[in-house]
Parts: C-alpha cells; sequence; structure tokens
C-alpha cells in the first residue's frame, strides 16, 4: 500500500474524530471536542501540528503535537516545546512501515515550524519503543506508586489479577466498581458531610480556582528546574480537557495554601484516579491534602507519579499505602520523559535548553498534569 503523509488541515476533523476511536474512545463527538480543545484551543500554537497518512482518501494514522509553554532558569527563560500525543495507526493498516513514516514527519513538521527540541510525556510503552528507535531520548521514568483501596470488588480484583487463568477478569471487576459507583461518588459525599466545618478547613470542588492557585505558585516560586508554565492561560484550557473528570481540594485561610488534583477517566475504569497536580506552602499540608483525598475517597486505584512529588513528601506517600505499580500492572501509567532534537537525525547526548541539560532528571520539576496523563 501506499500512503501519502501531509498536514492536519479542518476539512479532516471529522475523519480524524472518527479514527480516534482506537485511542480516546467510541464516542465520536467526544473525540472532536477533545480534538478542537487539544489543538485548535492550544494556548501555544495556532495552528494544529498534526501528520496524517492518507490512503485512498482516508485518514488512516495520525501523530499530533501539542503546544506547551516551558520555562527554565532564574529569572524565568520561556520557551514554546510541542509535545508528542496520540499517535494511532488504522488496525489494517498496521504492520506496513507507517510507525517510521509518520513519526519522522513529525518531527520533520516540528523542525519545519523553527523549534529545536520536541517532548513526548506520556508515550505508552509501544510509542515509546516506536520513539527510542526513531531518534527519541529518555530521561527518567516517573516511578508510578499506587494505592489499592479496600473495597470488595476490589479486594476480588487484586486476588483475581494474581490467579492463572482467571487474571483477565480483574479489569472487568475493575469496570463493574465503577459503574456501581462513580469515582468521585464518596469523595463529593464526604466533602458535603463535612461541609467545611473541619478545622483542616479542606473543600472539594469541580472547577479549578485559577487566580487562586496560580498566586500560590507565584508565592512559592520556581527553583529553575525545567517545567510548565502555570498561569491564568494554561489553568484555564488545561482542565477543560473533555475526556477526563476532575476534583479539586483546597486548603485555604485568608489566601489559598494548598491543592491537590485528582482525575478520572469515564471511558477507562481500569485506570483509577490519579493525582495530577499537589502544591502547598508546608509538607504538613501536602500530607493532610492527602490523606484528606485518601480517606474521603477511598478510590479502587489512586496513583501518583513518584518521581514529581517533593522528597520531604515521599515519606507521606509510603505512610499513606502507596506502593510501587508492578511489572505488568498497569505499565501505561509508568510513563518516561521522552526528549528529540528535532534539527538532528542521530540523538545527541548534549541537548541543553536554558542552561540545563535536558537528559537529567534533576533538571526536571515534572507533573502529571503536564502530560496528558492528567
Amino acid at each position: 500500500m501506499t500512503y501519502e503523509i501531509v498536514r492536519y488541515e479542518p476539512t479532516f476533523r471529522g475523519q480524524v474524530a472518527e479514527l480516534q476511536r482506537h485511542l480516546w474512545g467510541d464516542d465520536a463527538t467526544t473525540n472532536a471536542a477533545y480534538l478542537d480543545w487539544k489543538y485548535h484551543e492550544n494556548p501555544y500554537l495556532d495552528d494544529p501540528l498534526i501528520c496524517l497518512a492518507v490512503h485512498a482518501g482516508r485518514v488512516v494514522a495520525m501523530r499530533g503535537m501539542f503546544g506547551a509553554l516551558w520555562e527554565i532558569g532564574a529569572p524565568a527563560e520561556h520557551v514554546v516545546v510541542p509535545c508528542a500525543d496520540d499517535f494511532v495507526i488504522a488496525p489494517e493498516h498496521r504492520n506496513r512501515g507507517l510507525v517510521a513514516q509518520i513519526m519522522n514527519a513529525t518531527t520533520d513538521g516540528v523542525a519545519a515550524e523553527g523549534y529545536r527540541y520536541a517532548f513526548s510525556l506520556s508515550a505508552g510503552p509501544v510509542t515509546m519503543m516506536a520513539s527510542l528507535a526513531t531518534g527519541w531520548r529518555g530521561v527518567g521514568p516517573m516511578r508510578a506508586v499506587e494505592r489499592t483501596g479496600m473495597g470488595l470488588l476490589t479486594r476480588a480484583s487484586v486476588r483475581v489479577r494474581t490467579q492463572p487463568l482467571l487474571w483477565r477478569y480483574a479489569d472487568p471487576l475493575t469496570r463493574l466498581q465503577y459503574r456501581l459507583k462513580r469515582p468521585f461518588a464518596r469523595l463529593d459525599r464526604e466533602a458535603r458531610r463535612a461541609g467545611g466545618s473541619l478545622a483542616a478547613g479542606v473543600r472539594v470542588e469541580p472547577m479549578p480556582r485559577v487566580d487562586a492557585m496560580v498566586d500560590l505558585g507565584r508565592r512559592l516560586g520556581h527553583d529553575g528546574r525545567i517545567r510548565h508554565v502555570r498561569d491564568e492561560r494554561y489553568l484555564a484550557w488545561r482542565y477543560r480537557n473533555p475526556l477526563y473528570e476532575y476534583r479539586f481540594l483546597f486548603r485555604a485561610t485568608d489566601r489559598l495554601d494548598g491543592y491537590l488534583v485528582l482525575r478520572a477517566d469515564p471511558k477507562d475504569p481500569a485506570r483509577g484516579v490519579n493525582v495530577v497536580d499537589w502544591e502547598a506552602t508546608t509538607p504538613v499540608l501536602r500530607e493532610e491534602l492527602l490523606r484528606t483525598a485518601v480517606n474521603w475517597g477511598n478510590f479502587p486505584q489512586l496513583t501518583i507519579w513518584a518521581a514529581t512529588v517533593p522528597i520531604d513528601t515521599l515519606a507521606a506517600v509510603s505512610a499513606a499505602g502507596f506502593v510501587p505499580v508492578g511489572a505488568g500492572s498497569r505499565t501505561r501509567l509508568s510513563q518516561t520523559i521522552l526528549v528529540r532534537d528535532v534539527r538532528r537525525p542521530s540523538p545527541s547526548p548534549d541537548m541543553m535548553l536554558g542552561g540545563r541539560r535536558l537528559l537529567d532528571p534533576a533538571a526536571w520539576d515534572m507533573r502529571m498534569v503536564y502530560s496528558m496523563a492528567g
């Protein structure tokens, strides 16, 4: 078969939404809303940067790059670095040499737009292997840790997962629990019961307090590591993701003292609930927010990227019952930061941005919310 690699145009919108049934879900309307949000409404790229493979007039594969604004150094230097995501090939066109074609065409497109680097923050195992084979370099794993709740169906799912012949029924049991009780139902109920009257003063809300979250981030400052800019424009856009449902735990007195953000995927309950961002003025408040999320939510599965947790809070994560995600268990959540110098055909060991070595894990202040795992 022959394929034409082309740049995305709005006329392809319907076909891309249909193709994404193999990645985002079966609802083409939701897929179109996600495409619009992520690429058409992105605050950092004026035009969607997506490469498509077309065969016989039909879109059969895509690779996207969404805009992201990073800050590095002190004083901070702001740099737009596109992030790779949404790689999918229609099943009947797989194993036909398309992987390298569309990946290389996408990085060539990034270079043609004048960018030096591209990042990938949420690649699954297959995409990661394909990326490493086409010039990407790995920085370091995010070290996913999870806490498993003690519900009846959860206990059954955990036990079944370890049994020969029965392990395949573990995820259906998790999905059944999800259908019987929505992921945030208990959290919302406990928050209403507390009524904000607890001395802790933690409140649970379905929408971000954008201005207060930005103000807290500015008060906490920046240590110069590579991180995404978290300003009003970014947060207002980021939490409009139509694929996910969010809850925000806020700890406030006169001003916001801390917050913790939870994410659930209504279409894939086996992913459980993720802690995607987490900030507070003190380690004690960070621990308080996590303890509240754990106790009020009692989630069947709650996941954190341990590599993103401050050192002074790692003990609290362990004390709350989080353990490393085991090999073969939900490995798609154990992502690794990938970096590509789009101007060079082969990997470079000395990639630098804002005076920081991109391949040094210590150079990054990474959060799950920067990736599409959040």
